[in-house]
């Protein structure tokens, strides 16, 4: 599963040379996406270990016909350490006790306390936060044996892609805050319509309820990615939340009015899932323009809201032909997760 290409030998000069200074904090920021994944092992004989787990890790994901993983790993020897210290993730899987040079930079960066943790028992993980750059989370994962170091994988294995995946999420929030939100359009919603996400500021507003349309579209593009809300009034919002059919159809108009587009039938997905700390019903499908000859992925968001007796449909879609889509709705779903009707 190794595969060291010039992007990564790239990575590692730049890292070298001191590129990608984040003025954050005054380090290096952690360079490539936040799907990049680095599997550094402290012992060689570990590598087909390394291997199993990565396979279970990286889950698949299809956007219309193209499949695609949560990751794109990367798995390194001891001396190739180096290597990995530029991704935004990185995972050191450490056989206590082999004495190379990834036991001995784990050792440096913990507590004693946690250090005798580690090396008692089973073992266990730590979680690193910006180590060697900014916007970088680093597991440990570490055991006194490649047995209880296998076993201790494959029962994290859920965990660690939970944990990395919504370490993503605050990490691209906090680099949107640093590079800067829009607050007066933030505000503005939340004065109007009783709720917010934050708006990074290359998102402009494309669409504002065009028609008397309840709803509006932000839009960043090359690639297009927009992010689009509408609401529908009821009586009983719990009841609304039950009709899927009804659902679709209030995302079917909405990309009808919005986008001048239709949703295909075939394609759609519902998922029970959280949005932020707020239970939300998921819709995921493929969408096709009327205007043009193309079409994309989209995920869609139902969002009860009891004290306003409406349902809100908080839509993500990417037009990107040819591009990896998972790294774009990675980036959208973590601005959505900061919606809000709190004040």
């Amino acid at each position: 599963m190794k595969r060291i290409s010039l992007v990564v030998v790239l990575m590692a000069l730049l890292a070298s040379l001191g590129c990608g200074f984040d003025k954050e904090k005054g380090i290096l920021m952690a360079a490539g996406s936040y799907g990049d994944l680095a599997v550094v092992v402290s012992d060689r004989n570990l590598e087909p270990l390394a291997a199993r787990f990565v396979a279970g890790l990286n889950l698949k994901k299809t956007f219309i016909i193209k499949e695609e993983g949560l990751f794109n790993p990367d798995i390194f020897l001891p001396n190739q350490l180096d290597m990995g210290k530029g991704y935004k993730n990185a995972i050191l899987l450490v056989r206590i006790g082999d004495g190379g040079p990834v036991e001995k930079i784990v050792r440096k960066k913990l507590s004693d306390e946690t250090w005798a943790r580690l090396a008692t028992g089973a073992g266990g993980m730590v979680q690193l936060n910006d180590p060697w750059a900014t916007y970088q989370t680093v597991l440990v994962v570490a055991s006194q044996d490649r047995n209880s170091l296998s076993s201790l994988l494959r029962n994290k294995t859920d965990k660690i892609r939970d944990l990395l995946e919504e370490s993503s999420r605050q990490r691209i929030l906090r680099r949107n805050r640093y590079n800067g939100l829009d607050t007066s359009l933030m505000n503005a919603y939340r004065e109007r319509f009783g709720f917010s996400l934050e708006i990074p500021k290359e998102f402009v507003q494309n669409q504002f309820q065009p028609k008397g349309f309840p709803g509006l579209e932000l839009l960043k593009q090359s690639p297009s990615r927009g992010i689009s809300i509408s609401w529908m009034q009821t009586e009983d919002v719990d009841w609304l939340m039950e009709q899927r059919s009804a659902l679709q159809l209030m995302r079917q108009e909405m990309g009808d009015k919005l986008h001048s587009e239709e949703i295909i039938p075939e394609s759609l997905v519902w998922e029970n899932t959280e949005l932020g700390k707020m239970e939300v019903l998921k819709l995921e499908g493929a969408w096709t323009s009327k205007r043009f000859a193309g079409g994309g992925a989209f995920w869609c968001y139902f969002i009860p809201d009891p004290v306003n007796n409406r349902v809100i449909c908080l839509d993500l879609l990417v037009y990107g032909p040819g591009l990896d889509k998972m790294p774009m709705f990675r980036n959208l779903a973590a601005i959505a997760s900061s919606f809000t009707f709190q004040q």
